[in-house]
């Protein structure tokens, strides 16, 4: 039986949704924001009934739900904003997904103990992403200082050392909980699955691709891009430099360290999720920029379906070698594709 620490919690976040729909949602349409605080309110009900132990099981899955439902409902409303960001659908995502979280806590059964495992574990994984991108963006700003000024070499070596700092840091943090650096010498398994994860990542980029296409969704682009329209030279580079720094670097911190470590706190596909989460967040700097907070959420929105692939790719092997294939593959075929349109 759970003590309904789960639902507790999810009581109050669904509160804090439900308190959203009173703050501004402009110019999201004012529907959204009623839509959004009756599913607020419906988990937030469910949530109670559970919580005091007057309301049947299958509540669990109807305020899961609504939670679920909820951030999607905010998620329309962002993509409503154009360059102002209003209060209310951002903290309606935020209350939606915790709100799912919780729930899905609840029908687990996790109780109090567990709960609070998985928010101390989620809250040190994000420390430690953000600190590990701080580290590498301090030893890179200290590297380009040492190389021309041109953009051909002040790009590749800010990525190589910056990916090279976040990779160092992942061996630090792993080190402190787990001490192996899970990298041996690939197995047929391991070449399966690269394989695999290849095929999909780009299949699920046309995919996402057609999607955007379809709803004329916004996107926002990453810092680089204006300078590789003006400067292609830099793209050759910056693929070579994903295969050799960018996807080992972050591959050993966001999969070894982050989903690795979560693995003790979730089960081990939940950890997939969480750590995919945690890796879309370490990109928020990358995308924001001057863009509008809709474009920002679709290009973080597909950072996470990506960074889904990697993950499971992770935990089918239990080794770096698929991802990291993956993820550098990835990277080096998107600017070999950018050099072709800008040269």
């Amino acid at each position: 039986m759970t003590d309904r620490y789960a639902q507790t919690v999810g009581f109050v976040v669904g509160g804090v949704g439900l308190a959203s729909a009173f703050l501004d949602w402009t110019p999201a349409p004012s529907l959204v924001a009623q839509v959004a605080g009756g599913l607020a309110a419906a988990a937030t009900l469910a949530f109670a009934a559970r919580r005091h132990g007057s309301g049947p099981g299958w509540l669990d899955y109807v305020a899961t739900a609504a939670g679920g439902a909820l951030a999607l409902a905010a998620a329309a409303g962002v993509l409503a904003l154009g360059g102002r960001l209003a209060a209310g659908p951002m903290v309606a995502l935020f209350a939606g997904l915790g709100a799912f979280a919780a729930g899905a806590a609840a029908v687990a059964g996790v109780d109090r103990d567990g709960v609070r495992d998985r928010e101390r574990a989620t809250l040190g994984a994000t420390v430690v992403s953000a600190a590990a991108l701080v580290f590498g963006g301090l030893l890179a700003a200290a590297a380009i200082g040492f190389v021309p000024a041109e953009p051909v070499f002040q790009w590749p070596t800010n990525t190589a050392v910056a990916s090279a700092g976040i990779g160092l840091a992942g061996v630090a943090f792993v080190r402190s909980f787990d001490g192996g650096i899970d990298v041996s010498v690939p197995g047929r398994r391991d070449l399966v699955v690269a394989g695999a994860g290849v095929a999909a990542i780009f299949a699920l980029h046309l995919a996402l691709n057609l999607v955007v296409t379809t709803f004329s969704l916004p996107q926002s682009t990453h810092g680089l891009v204006e300078t590789a329209r003006d400067n292609p030279e830099i793209l050759p580079p910056l693929a070579v430099v994903s295969l050799l720094f960018v996807g080992p670097g972050e591959e050993l911190l966001a999969r070894n360290g982050v989903q690795k470590f979560l693995y003790g706190a979730y089960s081990r596909w939940s950890a997939v999720v969480v750590a995919s989460f945690v890796f879309t967040a370490s990109h928020v700097l990358a995308y924001a920029g001057a863009a509008a907070p809709g474009a920002v959420l679709v290009t973080l929105a597909r950072v996470f379906v990506v960074s889904l692939v990697l993950g499971v790719a992770y935990e089918r092997t239990d080794d770096l070698f698929a991802p990291v294939v993956v993820h550098g593959v990835y990277d080096a075929v998107q600017f070999g594709v950018a050099y072709l349109q800008f040269s």
